[in-house]
């Protein structure tokens, strides 16, 4: 029934409700609330309890189906996203929203222990697997700020970062100013890692190749494979190889070891400080060592083979001709079987040798020069007597086994007179040779001059 009263209570409750909605202000415990809310609510004792639900994961937009951005709910972790805790929907996706910590625990652990910044972190030290971690409990990367710069990333793709300005790829490792391609290593101010799979170690230093190395100040790679050790050191030759300050390679499977070498054929190798090769299989090695023909090889100081499968050996050696061997220059004494060749003799082999395609093999070939005593008085015209001569201490020969030449020298006092013939040896130290008196008269001999070649085979 219809009372004076209950019409007064239905006036005043309507006089309250268009009072707050026409203010855009609601109090809930207080009869003032704040000018700045639409919303007040003022407990001592009670809560706001927010719908508790349970999403799937960060990206869930069908339990709550087209969440509003701003939207706040309590999320139970009863779904698949099991962090609990109070979330946001912002930029397509679930947000935890955390609490800033000013005491100095930085990180808690579900086993009740924290990392700290007061230098007494402790985890279990049984042996087992600490209980504290440092990280996300989401699938994103683990971003590091300093100064509110980023200095550090750790990636989600198993990618690492580490210094500003540090951009690694997948499976990458980036460590100061510098880049790394899927799988790269670089290290260093502005090292780069431009392919997959490469390195790149020092200031500068690039690898622009797959599974290339490049190691050292400004230290580069371009081709697959390579390897660039040294400061400035350039390997651009596929599977190539440049070690040292300047060291360059430029052709394929190509090697230069050392300060300014340069290997530039394929398949080629310059070993030495400024040692360079010019053409394809080349090898040189030395000191400015340098070939210029195909096959060619240098190897000394200075030594130069520019002639196609040509060989200089020893200091300032060189080889003009295709096919040519050249040992030393032309002050040099080569020695085989020595190592003291004679001062005067261009080559000093010790040992047996060969010449010639029908050759056979010799032990010696011994020459001198000597003046043998002989005494001949009036020997008559035809006749014949014998005359030794000694060979040198220092020339003895292995064995009696060879030929002679005995030659009479221009000042022989008997040339016109005596003939020199069956020259034999009667012992390792002696020569025996006939002398006949050509003449028509009976002639004399007090003194000889005579050159002996010795062969012994």
């Amino acid at each position: 029934m219809y009372t004076p009263f209950k019409s007064k209570i239905v006036v005043t409750v309507l006089l309250m409700f268009y009072f707050n909605f026409s203010f855009s202000q609601v109090g809930i415990g207080t009869t003032s609330p704040d000018p700045s809310s639409i919303l007040d609510i003022k407990s001592t004792n009670k809560g706001v309890l927010l719908p508790s639900i349970a999403i799937t994961s960060l990206t869930d937009n069908i339990t709550v189906l087209s969440p509003a951005n701003g939207l706040v709910i309590w999320n139970n972790g009863a779904g698949g996203l099991a962090d609990t805790g109070l979330y946001y929907w912002n930029s397509q996706k679930w947000n935890k929203i955390s609490v800033a910590n000013t005491s100095n625990t930085i990180f808690s652990s579900s086993s009740g222990n924290a990392w700290n910044n007061s230098a007494t972190n402790s985890g279990n030290n049984t042996g087992g697997n600490t209980h504290l971690s440092l990280g996300t409990n989401t699938y994103d990367d683990l971003i590091f700020k300093v100064n509110s710069v980023k200095s550090g990333r750790l990636g989600t793709d198993n990618s690492i970062s580490l210094g500003a300005g540090a951009n690694a790829g997948q499976n990458g490792i980036a460590i100061g100013i510098s880049g790394s391609a899927y799988q790269g290593v670089s290290v260093g101010n502005e090292a780069s890692v431009t392919a997959n799979d490469g390195l790149a170690l020092g200031n500068k230093a690039v690898a622009a190749a797959y599974k290339s190395n490049a190691v050292g100040y400004n230290a580069k790679t371009n081709k697959n494979e390579s390897t660039a050790l040294g400061n400035n050191s350039l390997a651009d030759g596929f599977q190539s190889t440049a070690i040292g300050y300047n060291a360059k390679t430029t052709a394929n499977e190509s090697s230069a070891l050392g300060n300014n070498s340069e290997a530039a054929g394929f398949q080629s190798v310059a070993l030495g400080y400024s040692a360079k090769t010019n053409s394809n299989s080349e090898t040189a090695v030395g000191f400015y060592a340098v070939t210029g023909g195909q096959n060619s090889t240098a190897i000394g100081s200075g030594a130069s083979a520019v002639g196609q499968y040509s060989t200089a050996i020893g200091y300032n050696a060189s080889a003009l001709q295709a096919n040519s061997i050249v040992l030393g220059n032309n002050n040099a004494n080569v020695g085989i079987g020595t190592s003291t060749p004679n001062t005067t003799a261009r080559l000093d082999v010790s040992g047996a040798y060969k010449m010639g395609n029908q050759g056979t093999v010799h032990k010696n070939q011994i020459s001198f020069e000597v003046w043998p005593a002989v005494s001949i008085h009036n020997l008559p015209c035809s006749k014949s007597t014998t005359m030794n001569i000694a060979i040198p201490a220092s020339m003895l020969p292995s064995s009696t086994k060879a030929t002679i030449t005995v030659t009479p020298a221009a000042d022989f006092a008997g040339n016109s007179t005596f003939a020199i013939s069956n020259p034999r040896m009667t012992s390792t130290s002696n020569i025996t040779v006939n002398l006949t008196n050509i003449s028509a008269n009976a002639e004399s001999l007090y003194s000889s001059h005579f050159y002996v070649i010795i062969n012994e085979f």
